[in-house]
């Protein structure tokens, strides 16, 4: 009403057009109820390059699987989920991993972040055998049960093409694109990254096979740049779908390495480049009611050191989903949503 009253007005700052979805395109299901089923592996891992980069040297978390329930409704979203009895104990195989994993994604029409708070301890190794490093362990795979890392970090995305395309319908499942379309993506990231054991991150056995400055005790990284990318959803018959999407950034990387040596070793500080990958998929059935899919995420972040020596870690989750939208809008939650907004400061979706 404001910009119609006032279409040229000298001085005043005119807000942006909003620019609505295209419904030929994207169905927008936010104001009706969504239930969800869900079973999800969450993961990371890093990998030291190797010198003649076909033995490079990969660490990886025991994993575990998540089966949870989840609501979604006006962009306000829930999940619990707990882990599933007997399902990845492989503890005596590969060893115990202690964990704090936090990971989320929010989605707008126009802006798609995720973020993510690890903490790990216990790591085995997938590329090198037991007797090729020489270790006398009870485990089937070598296992450092000293090294531990932890991230924090953010990447967010800009949706070009807001109005015919949907991160929502294939992510948040409170959506529905109904017809092929793709866009691209701008934004950013930020990762802080802390790595720590108590010897050197190589094993001896294999320690002529890498640089001397990867032989880290201890390891902190700090690196943010801008990004680009592409997303594309294809839409069969309307209702099966089929999304991928991929973002490259660069940028610096503020980069504090401890080595073993005499006297306590020594401690380099340096500023190199660093790069931040981050890929998307989905695939499954769309429709106004039900929704089931298969999706992928993961960042993965990679350093480069003074010798160009490399250095890469990844976080990410799998999930398969089993959705249902509601009919009926539940009045008792209309209203005490229309409470919070008039009580509190801060805005409420």
């Amino acid at each position: 009403m404001l910009l119609s009253a006032w279409p040229n007005a000298v001085g005043q700052d005119v807000p942006r057009r909003k620019v609505p979805l295209d419904s030929l395109f994207v169905r927008d299901f936010s104001n009706r109820p969504t239930v969800r089923l869900y079973m999800s592996r969450k993961f990371n891992g890093l990998v030291v390059g190797a010198q003649d980069r076909f033995g490079d040297l990969n660490y990886r978390p025991n994993g575990h699987f998540n089966i949870g329930l989840g609501a979604s409704y006006k962009r306000l979203t829930l999940n619990i989920g707990l882990p599933v009895p007997f399902a990845g104990n492989d503890v005596p195989r590969k060893g115990r991993t202690r964990f704090l994993d936090a990971q989320a994604t929010l989605h707008s029409n126009k802006q798609a972040t995720n973020l993510f708070l690890q903490v790990f301890k216990g790591y085995h190794i997938t590329t090198h055998a037991l007797q090729r490093l020489g270790w006398d362990q009870t485990t089937e795979v070598p296992y450092r049960p000293d090294l531990v890392q932890f991230n924090i970090g953010v990447s967010s995305l800009r949706i070009v093409d807001h109005a015919h395309f949907s991160y929502r319908a294939t992510f948040n499942q409170d959506a529905w694109q109904q017809r092929t379309k793709g866009t691209w993506l701008y934004g950013g990231y930020a990762t802080y990254y802390v790595l720590n054991t108590d010897s050197t991150l190589i094993p001896t056995a294999i320690a002529a096979e890498f640089s001397p400055t990867m032989a880290v005790t201890q390891a902190a990284f700090l690196d943010l740049g801008p990004m680009g990318g592409y997303a594309h959803t294809f839409v069969y018959r309307k209702h099966w779908f089929l999304t991928l999407s991929g973002a490259f950034g660069a940028g610096p990387s503020v980069q504090r390495i401890e080595l073993p040596g005499p006297e306590g070793g020594s401690t380099q500080w340096e500023v190199g480049p660093g790069y931040h990958i981050q890929t998307r998929a989905g695939i499954g059935y769309n429709s106004r009611y039900r929704y089931a899919g298969i999706l992928f995420n993961q960042e993965r972040i990679g350093y480069l050191f003074r010798d160009q020596d490399r250095f890469t870690w990844n976080v990410g989750n799998f999930r398969i989903m089993i959705v249902q939208r509601l009919k009926d809008r539940p009045a008792r939650v209309d209203r005490g949503l229309r409470w919070l907004k008039r009580n509190t400061p801060l805005p409420v979706p």
